[in-house]
């Protein structure tokens, strides 16, 4: 994979000096590729080379701005289409599934700019990052634009994932998504309570198909070290965080067709068991049940909440105006005497319940009078 990397790299990396002491090509691909396996900081990276701090910076940035520059879109031809569906449905017997989607935390230093909207709901600094990867833990997109307090539904929206399932591709199949995604034609979620045996089957093929994602996000972190900070967070600015993940990206799909092996840290728990405890995590931070609520004053510091239940109360409009900057999933606010007869209220607020039938695959947006 070395040579062939030199090869591509070729023409950005080959040196403009005919000097003895300039770094050739394969040295400056294998620096780089030390750094993104190791997450060593760039003076350890220089001393295993045995060349100097500045000689291994500059070896890193010309590796790492001539592989972005070979990033591609999102792609989905009618053989990849067929090639993914066939693949997932061997999985858990789940059909036309295009991808699997999920958003992962990739920690950086404060940045100098507007540091809080990076910070978490762990408490950290980091790049919320969209993936979707098929059935063989290739990644097939990535979205590492936007800062960790924003929200997975947020991301998707901005993202050109749902450009790709519009037009020729809206009937191509879906993606699977955990619930803190909005359900849609071309993106199915977990049923929150599901009553029949067909419903309860429809979660166990969907959990055991969607963590596919899971197990392609801990391989790709336990891969190139400097995404999980086991040797601390990316001193870098969230820009070039940004690239170093899809260049990360990049290099991981070959590496798993070519089944290279993985160095094994027990120090670093598996991801997909980290994930598990970060959705329930998720769920518990953002239900937000109903306890007779009359202000609301104390929901000012969210940014997004999956489910916000504010029925039965007498909360008036105006007290509603305090939550607009809130990406919120489901909103409840049935049974608020005060907002039904708010003239603003009642024509700015749109009930909706979404009726699913799995075993038809019928989607039906029902307003409610």
């Amino acid at each position: 994979m070395l040579r062939e990397l030199c090869n591509v790299l070729r023409p950005d990396l080959e040196p403009h000096t005919r000097l003895r002491t300039a770094l050739s090509i394969e040295t400056k691909v294998t620096i780089a590729r030390n750094f993104y396996t190791t997450g060593s900081f760039q003076s350890a990276t220089a001393d295993i080379s045995n060349i100097s701090q500045f000689s291994a910076h500059r070896s890193i940035w010309q590796v790492t701005d001539a592989l972005y520059k070979r990033s591609l879109s999102f792609l989905m031809t009618r053989e990849k289409q067929v090639e993914w569906q066939a693949g997932f449905v061997q999985i858990s017997g789940f059909p036309r599934v295009q991808g699997a989607i999920d958003c992962t935390h990739f920690g950086l230093r404060a940045p100098q700019n507007h540091p809080e909207i990076f910070v978490n709901r762990k408490g950290f600094h980091s790049l919320n990052v969209q993936l979707v990867c098929d059935h063989q833990h290739r990644i097939r997109a990535d979205n590492a634009r936007y800062p960790g307090s924003s929200h997975d539904s947020f991301i998707l929206r901005q993202s050109s994932v749902p450009t790709v399932f519009s037009g020729p591709n809206q009937d191509c199949g879906w993606l699977l998504g955990d619930k803190g995604y909005p359900l849609s034609t071309w993106l199915l979620t977990p049923l929150q309570n599901p009553r029949t045996a067909g419903e309860h089957a429809y979660n166990n093929a969907h959990s055991a198909t969607r963590c596919i994602i899971e197990h392609c996000i801990g391989i790709l972190k336990q891969r190139f070290r400097c995404l999980d900070q086991s040797g601390g967070a990316l001193q870098y600015s969230p820009e070039w965080v940004s690239i170093f993940m899809v260049v990360c990206c990049m290099l991981h799909d070959p590496a798993v067709m070519r089944e290279q092996p993985l160095e094994v840290n027990p120090a670093v728990p598996p991801q997909e068991e980290e994930e598990e405890k970060e959705e329930v995590q998720e769920e518990e931070e953002e239900e937000v049940k109903n306890q007779d609520i009359k202000g609301l004053d104390g929901l000012k510091r969210f940014i997004a909440l999956g489910t916000l239940d504010l029925s039965k109360n007498l909360l008036t409009w105006k007290e509603l105006q305090k939550i607009r900057h809130i990406n919120i999933l489901d909103l409840r606010l049935h049974g608020n005497p005060e907002l039904q007869n708010d003239a603003h209220c009642t024509e700015s607020i749109e009930w909706y319940h979404v009726v699913a039938s799995v075993g038809y695959t019928l989607f039906m947006f029902v307003k409610e009078k």
